[in-house]
């Protein structure tokens, strides 16, 4: 997987060629495999691209969805957010929180269309086509703040109605972006210090986002989350007198892209097939690395291992069996002759003292001619079958020019190899062989 984002985190450059991206890869979606900074022609290659937009490029709005038909939800969200918006509703893109549906109501996320497009058509230039768009701060739901589930959240699994707060260096500016079940806020932490000299600035923070009237357990930002780009840290906690816990840009596009949020939809949505591969992916990832699926991780190698145990159990049973038959076998050829000193192959080795033994007693053998002779004549079932030549060498007799038809002789080599003979028929030559030993 390959996350993107501008590299200023701005939401004013416009895309371009020359546009820089700070880019982060993950092998197993967990961890951060490499990162770094490129144009859109120098990114790694990746089949699975994320672009994660910037905290100001995204407005929030909570909205109650009418019960419309899905090909008029855009316009039910346009006609929604048309008095909340500053701008044309024409000119932005809408997307709904994952889950999201007509007769429900839901945050719904809206930034600028043609600034986007542009973004996504530069990466698609450069052969880096955005599978998923993802924000990098999103509001918390109800269902999140209370008793989240870990590895099923679109946000942090928390278990109190909390806030979580991101400090990062956006354009020429530090921002300490929040997001609660309020929404998502943006604000510079310059303007914070003055805005609020002389109270606990934290606290103060954290009092304006929470839902009025939330019932905590303690006191407000209590169970708060502070988060802090390592180069913005200090300043931060210079100006909310808060400590913050160090996250790294890489590390928080790696947490933006393992979330269930993905803005590409309407007229920026991917296909059918394609979202199909996408969640396909998805889901192999976190079987294969995410913490929640250990146990089946752990119980399918065990499975394996078992399994790997009995086919080798098996297999040396039954090399067993079968070195004593071949042991058996030797010992029966080498106690009925003694003068066979080297077994190579019993079976043929048998049948060759047991052909001389026939030819010193005189008692005809499998491969002589009389017996070939004997075996035509029972299989031609008192039919003339007659041959006019016959060439024998030591255990294959050829008969030739017979005074038969060709049915004839299909149903003679038919007889035959029902009984256990080796046949060839060759137009009007039939080659007959005894039976394998």
């Amino acid at each position: 997987m390959l996350i993107v984002t501008p590299s200023d985190f701005s939401a004013a450059p416009p895309a371009g060629p020359a546009a820089l991206f700070d880019w982060t890869s993950s092998a197993n979606g967990q961890q951060v495999t490499e990162h770094g900074q490129a144009a859109a022609s120098l990114l790694p290659r990746d089949e699975d691209v994320v672009l994660v937009l910037p905290p100001r490029a995204v407005s929030w709005h909570r909205v109650a969805l009418p019960k419309v038909a899905s090909a008029r939800l855009r316009a039910a969200l346009e006609g929604l957010l048309e008095d909340r918006l500053l701008q044309d509703t024409a000119d932005l893109h809408f997307a709904l929180e994952p889950g999201g549906r007509a007769g429900q109501t839901v945050w719904v996320a809206a930034c600028q269309r043609d600034w986007l497009r542009g973004w996504l058509q530069t990466l698609e230039a450069s052969g880096r086509p955005v599978s998923r768009i993802v924000p990098a701060l999103w509001p918390l739901v109800e269902y999140e703040a209370v008793g989240a589930i870990p590895g099923n959240s679109r946000s942090f699994a928390l278990d109190v109605p909390s806030t979580i707060h991101w400090a990062h260096h956006e354009g020429d500016q530090v921002w300490l972006g929040s997001a609660s079940l309020l929404g998502v806020s943006c604000v510079p932490l310059s303007d914070a210090s003055n805005t609020l000299a002389g109270s606990n600035s934290a606290q103060a923070v954290v009092s304006a986002l929470m839902p009025p009237g939330a019932e905590l357990p303690g006191d407000p930002g209590d169970f708060d989350v502070w988060l802090a780009d390592p180069g913005v840290a200090e300043l931060a906690e210079q100006v909310l007198q808060q400590r913050f816990e160090l996250v790294a840009r890489p590390a928080w596009l790696l947490r933006c892209a393992q979330s269930e949020w993905n803005l590409a939809q309407f007229d920026l949505s991917l296909s059918t097939g394609a979202r199909r591969r996408q969640r396909l992916r998805r889901l192999l990832r976190q079987m294969r690395s995410a913490p929640a699926w250990r146990p089946a991780r752990w119980g399918l190698a065990a499975l394996l291992g078992a399994q790997l145990l009995g086919l080798n159990a098996a297999a040396w049973h039954e090399r067993s069996t079968l070195t004593a038959k071949q042991q058996a076998l030797q010992q029966t050829l080498q106690g009925t002759f003694p003068q066979v000193t080297l077994v190579l192959d019993a079976p043929v080795q048998m049948q060759r003292e047991l052909a001389r033994l026939q030819a010193a007693s005189g008692a005809l053998s499998p491969g002589d001619l009389e017996t070939l002779l004997a075996a035509i004549d029972q299989a031609s079932g008192g039919e003339a079958l007659v041959p006019s030549a016959i060439e024998y060498t030591q255990g294959e007799g050829r008969f030739k020019g017979w005074r038969a038809s060709e049915d004839q002789l299909r149903a003679l080599q038919q007889t035959l190899e029902r009984g256990g003979w080796r046949v060839r028929f060759d137009g009007n030559e039939v080659a007959l062989r005894p039976p394998e030993p």
